[in-house]
């Protein structure tokens, strides 16, 4: 990398943009060799006018915005009450899918991912799919248009763009709750840039491009040696070599410590306990204690929990620390708190008690090196057919996007609204 000139390829090679219905109304930046980060101060619509952008520089990494602006020239941030807002022409459906360290085998991981997302997206909603490209490391890129444009008819210009971020915020939530890993970061945000196809990525010399579906459903090996190399010899470890030895575990707990503590911010996705259409009626749902384990004691203390409150119905799920406890039935939320005290949740309850809610995460966590760490797994399921409850339908539909396999007219009569209420929610 340190002998290559960014500048002087960029100069020989085109990149095309052509697939950008307006590249003009895109913003661009680049990172350049020295580390600085630099905003294009004339609009791009051709390999000319790219060159003449980045004439000064020597850009290692270079990315565009996934909105489209009127006028996308120094775009002011999204906290600037004294400018005038920007006006959001579109924004691009963008999924970016990373499997980490770099491997063949994370890579192809990441391949078949990328697929069964475009063909679940294809399956539940009416995008167009207007490209698919290599990152130039770990994943890939899915980009698509969305062919609604009802949103960016919103006169008011603040409001046009905090009605897409809300509805594409929904997209992201529903396409994680499905067990898609994909960055949170990208999807919703809409001032949010990414890799622009064609580029040459600055710490592996492989170009990112755009590839086709066809490309897509074949094997990573039978075409990855295909992709050009700038600089180095990159050699992608077939996989990851893990070591095998007593203090392996320990290990690996201290790194991921350190992690998080190094972490500015982290990612999840929350569902709210209270039933959406009903004035107090609320779902069982917590975090075991730390100090409950996941054994046999802890299952004993749960099972215990459900014969004691009569609960005909609760899903268990682990992330290898604690155990997400999720009982879907319609309780009155007094009921609720006194459960809470009585196990020795209190500042659950007293959360109940004064906001008449609270959240729970029932996704993985994912921290600023895009790593998902601590995913709730299925464990098992408690039931007791002969008692007879009401159930949250928001909470069951819950459950099934979590891929428990539930049959609504087998529940009888339901209580709330069918849609939970799911926020996503970053930490620092």
């Amino acid at each position: 990398m340190e002998d290559f000139d960014f500048n002087q390829h960029y100069q020989n090679h085109e990149i095309d943009i052509s697939w950008l219905t307006k590249p003009s109304q895109h913003e661009f930046r680049w990172r350049c060799f020295d580390g600085r980060w630099r905003k294009s101060n004339r609009r791009i619509n051709s390999n000319e006018t790219f060159r003449k952008a980045i004439f000064r520089d020597n850009p290692t990494d270079i990315y565009f915005s996934t909105s489209s602006w009127l006028n996308p020239i120094d775009l002011p941030r999204l906290s600037d009450e004294t400018s005038p807002h920007p006006i959001l022409l579109n924004h691009l459906i963008v999924f970016d899918i990373d499997f980490t360290p770099l491997s063949l085998e994370n890579l192809e991981q990441a391949r078949i991912t990328t697929l069964k997302l475009h063909k679940w997206i294809e399956e539940n909603y009416d995008y167009e799919l207007i490209s698919i490209s290599f990152s130039g490391s770990k994943g890939f890129h899915l980009f698509y248009n969305d062919l609604d444009r009802t949103l960016f008819y919103i006169e008011n210009a603040r409001d046009r763009e905090n009605a897409v971020r809300v509805e594409r915020n929904k997209l992201l939530q529903e396409v994680l709750l499905a067990g898609f890993k994909v960055d949170p970061r990208i999807t919703a945000d809409t001032r949010r840039i990414i890799r622009l196809p064609g580029s040459i990525h600055g710490k592996t010399g492989l170009l990112c491009h755009r590839i086709s579906l066809e490309r897509l459903e074949k094997s990573i090996e039978s075409w990855i040696n295909e992709v050009p190399c700038y600089f180095g010899e990159l050699k992608i470890p077939k996989r990851v070599k893990s070591q095998q030895n007593k203090g392996t575990k320990k290990l690996k707990k201290d790194l991921e410590d350190n992690r998080r503590q190094e972490e500015k911010y982290s990612y999840m996705i929350e569902v709210s306990n209270h039933l959406p259409g009903t004035k107090d009626r609320s779902a069982l749902i917590f975090w075991t204690p730390y100090s409950w384990g996941t054994d046999k004691e802890c299952f004993e203390r749960l099972s215990t929990l459900a014969e004691t409150e009569n609960l005909g119905y609760c899903v268990i799920f682990s992330d290898g620390e604690r155990i997400l406890f999720i009982c879907p039935e319609s309780i009155t939320r007094a009921k609720v708190v006194k459960i809470l005290k009585r196990i020795g949740l209190e500042k659950l309850a007293n959360t109940l008690e004064n906001r008449e809610h609270y959240w729970v995460r029932v996704s993985g966590i994912m921290g600023d090196d895009g790593i998902w760490y601590n995913e709730p797994k299925f464990i098992s399921i408690m039931s007791n057919n002969e008692i007879k409850s009401t159930y949250s339908e928001s909470h069951l539909k819950l459950l099934t996007k979590l891929g428990i396999q539930i049959d609504l007219s087998n529940y009888g009569e339901l209580s709330g609204n069918s849609q939970p209420s799911i926020r996503m929610v970053v930490r620092d």
